[in-house]
């Protein structure tokens, strides 16, 4: 589900219509989403950093300035809705539901969260591939 405020907000501030702000939002979730999906990261704040990037890109193409640190900041605020809109329509509302109650916050948090769930992941891989080993071997 969209956030009707924060498409508002985006779209009065890019002077844009809201529903062609829906539009690149649903657009861009799926752009950032799709290559996701089977990519294995390193470090999982890769995903993060990318969708920062797509975020920024897209308020460039509609002519915010943010060549310089005061331009940067003067736009944090919407490129934070719109990075938190573009994960909600990929992820769902209930991600956000699951981690707000687990107590996931703030960004330093969220990063946490995924080191934790790349480490589980990865343990649980290792676990799996030596099962597959015993079985066959």
């Amino acid at each position: 589900m969209m956030d009707i405020k924060a498409i508002e907000i985006i779209s009065n501030t890019l002077d844009v219509k809201s529903r062609i702000v829906t539009a690149d939002i649903k657009e861009l979730a799926r752009f950032w989403e799709e290559p996701l999906r089977d990519a294995r990261f390193a470090d999982p704040r890769l995903a993060f950093y990318i969708l920062k990037a797509v975020a920024r890109a897209y308020l460039r193409g509609r002519n915010l300035r943010m060549g310089n640190a005061q331009g940067l900041r003067r736009h944090e605020l919407t490129k934070a809705m719109l990075m938190r809109t573009m994960i909600r329509y990929a992820a769902g509302e209930s991600m956000f539901s699951c981690l707000y109650e687990t107590g996931v916050i703030s960004l330093k948090a969220f990063a946490s969260a995924l080191n934790s769930y790349a480490d589980i992941a990865d343990e649980a891989s290792k676990v799996l591939q030596e099962r597959q080993n015993d079985e066959r071997g």
